[in-house]
């Protein structure tokens, strides 16, 4: 539909062609936006998780916790990073998919037709 044709039919409310119908289906759009935008926000936020998480946790423990309060050596730091970097992603892989699995409170999946 072109933008004249819609303008044309913009004063015809009372004649039922975009009466109750068109809100109705502006209010679906709308509703399916708000779905849509709180997927993404959630994805996101597990993918910002998976991807930092472990990095900022490796560089933590290496320069504040082990090389301070430890007498070890550089190659077990880093060993003792390693791992605790691969633990931190692992978490946030088992809360990635324990929310996909188990669903989020209140998302019921509805079935629109």
């Amino acid at each position: 539909m072109t933008n004249k044709n819609k303008k044309g039919n913009g004063g015809n409310v009372g004649s039922g062609v975009n009466g109750n119908g068109s809100s109705s289906k502006l209010a679906k759009q709308r509703s399916q936006d708000s779905q849509d935008y709180s997927s993404f926000k959630t994805v996101l936020f597990y993918c910002l998780l998976i991807v930092f998480l472990p990095v900022i946790t490796f560089f933590l423990m290496k320069g504040f916790v082990l090389d301070r309060f430890f007498s070890m050596s550089e190659i077990k730091v880093n060993i003792a990073s390693a791992v605790g970097a691969v633990v931190s992603l692992h978490l946030a892989l088992g809360l990635y998919i324990y929310r996909a699995y188990f669903g989020a409170p209140g998302s019921g999946s509805k079935k629109l037709d």
